[in-house]
């Protein structure tokens, strides 16, 4: 039971502070910098007899390297393209591929029949060294050396946060990190592009550039402005960093919110007889610093009963609640008007400033009341004539009973 509790607890805690009551929360997960290779591109044609593009050239990539091979049968044999990288020497095999478990990277077959280009990409995931590339059908004839080099000296870019909630009209900022990597050691140019989709938004460096050095991080405030205009949404900003010879970026996320207010009514039921009156309470609170003047009107599903505000019109403060309270009345006005028909009413009060109109509704139920105050006009005219006969009767009555005086 006590576990229950607790996951109820984590969960509402989750919810609350994922909420709009905290518009400037920020995503506090930073990205993270990589290793930032390149994308190789090889083309390899395949001869049984003269081996990979008739003289099986050596291919040479970096660690961490994305690389596609362009794959065509120059012979009109079956082949296949494998990297052996567990090193356990090319072998024959009529699947194309080495059997499982093996961590070799592998084509699959491809024959002269096949839409060409075939493309195979693999990302060079394991250690500098020395290995071999090989055909499986052919392994003897069609086998090569695939040198993988170690990574030189380059350098990653990350923020933190990675995502900004910011309210129409602020700022926020996020600390871009320059990384060094395999011990890079040097300038750094910040820069940022506009945001996507194109918005308003001004950024700027608190350090530019930044100088790395080797093993080490460099950091620099970005800040970004937001103007009142700009439209309520998500937008992204590149923020790129360059040096003479390499280029990394990395992706600030930012969500627009908008100042505004909600409306509730409470209760948002109420139960009025005829005759009499009831009130309810409109309560409007602020949303995102939303502060100003809301105007309140009512309108009814049909009408009968009278709708008063007291105000009509009120100043929510920024961050704060205020409340009007809503009367409504069921009674009749003037000797001869019409009584407030029972049934079921809804009652839509909203609430207007500027731009911004929302709603909330009131389920309204007037019946029948007790007592002779609430009962129709002809009903209490005709009470009070049979009342008037049954006084009169017995007047009637006592004076026919007492006797009669001599004189």
């Amino acid at each position: 039971m006590r576990r229950i509790w607790l996951i109820l607890a984590i969960l509402t805690i989750l919810s609350i502070v994922a909420s709009p009551a905290f518009p400037f929360s920020t995503t506090l997960l930073p990205s993270t910098p990589k290793a930032h290779a390149s994308t190789r591109s090889i083309t390899l044609v395949g001869y049984y007899a003269t081996g990979w593009n008739m003289n099986n050239p050596s291919v040479t990539v970096t660690q961490g390297d994305v690389v596609t091979v362009i794959l065509s049968s120059g012979d009109s044999m079956t082949h296949s393209f494998v990297v052996d990288v567990d090193k356990d020497m090319p072998s024959f095999s009529s699947t194309g591929c080495p059997p499982l478990p093996d961590n070799d990277k592998c084509s699959g077959l491809f024959t002269a029949s096949s839409t060409y280009p075939v493309s195979y990409q693999f990302t060079v995931d394991f250690t500098p060294g020395m290995y071999v590339y090989y055909c499986s059908f052919h392994p003897t004839t069609m086998v090569g050396n695939f040198i993988v080099q170690p990574p030189g000296p380059d350098f990653g870019v990350s923020s933190n946060p990675s995502s900004l909630t910011i309210l129409q009209g602020l700022k926020a900022n996020s600390t871009i990190i320059v990384t060094s990597l395999n011990n890079f050691v040097g300038s750094v140019t910040l820069s940022s592009s506009p945001s996507s989709p194109p918005g308003l938004m001004t950024t700027g460096f608190s350090v530019n550039p930044v100088m790395v050095p080797a093993g080490g991080t460099a950091k620099s405030n970005f800040t970004i402005s937001v103007p009142a205009s700009t439209s309520p949404g998500s937008y992204s900003i590149t923020v790129t960093g360059s040096n003479t010879t390499k280029s990394h970026n990395t992706i600030v996320s930012l969500t627009v919110i908008a100042p505004d207010f909600t409306i509730i009514s409470s209760p948002s039921s109420l139960n009025v007889p005829q005759g009499s009156s009831g009130t309810t309470t409109i309560t409007l609170s602020s949303l995102n610093g939303f502060s100003g003047t809301v105007s309140l009107t009512s309108t009814l599903s049909s009408s009968g009963p009278q709708l008063t505000f007291s105000p009509a019109s009120v100043a929510v403060p920024s961050d704060g609640s205020i409340s009007s309270t809503l009367s409504v009345s069921a009674a009749s006005s003037g000797a001869y008007s019409t009584p407030v028909s029972q049934g079921s009413y809804t009652v839509t009060v909203t609430g207007t400033s500027g731009s911004l109109v929302h709603s909330a509704t009131l389920a309204l139920t007037v019946g029948s009341s007790s007592g002779v105050g609430a009962l129709p006009s002809a009903a209490i005219i005709g009470g009070a004539i049979a009342a008037a006969i049954a006084v009169v009767a017995g007047i009637v009555y006592v004076l026919r009973r007492r006797p009669k005086t001599n004189t």
